[in-house]
């Protein structure tokens, strides 16, 4: 009589598990490009002040420095470090429009200032009148009987004056005084009556 074995089937093999793996971004924080983004900050700042925008001339070569080498790292986030080298090169743009600017607005004062300058003084009278007038280096005095001008080129004639007083007592005299600079005219003033006065002032600066 023969034996019956009973087998069991083996197990079946369990199914292996779809596991979702989520890639991991492998770049490090960047130390170097947050220094170049803060000095890149700091830099265009500074870029826009008057005279304080110098600064931005060592702080924006420093930004666009640490960004390159920031840049160049490997395995690192480079965003920050591009835009800090950008941030420097703009600052060093701003910076010297900055300065071109006052460079040149400076020089255009000076040269107001300096500039050789024609003053021409210009009086009417019905009569006899003393004329007083600002030279540059004192004041002058001339008696007067008529119409009367005189030209002063100075550089040093930065203020000036003028007054006419007649030496009438008629009720219808008259008087007036013109001060005019580099052919425009810078002040005037008239005077009618006994004892006719005018007095007149002006400045080389705003012709």
């Amino acid at each position: 009589m023969s034996e019956i074995k009973n087998e069991t089937a083996p197990a079946a093999a369990p199914e292996p598990r779809v596991q979702n793996v989520q890639l991991v971004d492998g770049k490090r924080k960047n130390g170097l490009g947050v220094a170049a983004l803060v000095v890149g900050i700091v830099a265009a700042v500074f870029s826009i002040i008057p005279l304080v925008g110098m600064v931005a001339f060592f702080l924006g070569p420093v930004a666009i420095i640490l960004g390159i080498i920031a840049f160049l790292l490997k395995n690192r986030k480079r965003g920050m470090a591009i835009a800090g080298a950008i941030l420097g090169i703009v600052s060093l743009i701003v910076a010297g429009m900055m300065t071109a600017a006052i460079g040149a607005a400076a020089k255009a004062v000076d040269e107001s200032i300096n500039a050789e300058h024609t003053v021409e003084y210009v009086i009417t009278t019905s009569g006899p009148a003393t004329v007083s007038y600002w030279t540059g280096s004192g004041s002058s005095t001339e008696k007067v009987t008529a119409d009367w001008k005189k030209s002063i080129t100075s550089k040093d004639l930065n203020i000036t004056s003028l007054s006419v007083i007649g030496d009438f007592s008629e009720a219808t005299a008259a008087v007036s005084c013109e001060i005019i600079v580099d052919g425009k005219s810078a002040g005037k003033n008239i005077g009618n009556g006994a004892g006719a006065n005018a007095s007149c002032s002006g400045s080389t600066w705003t012709k």
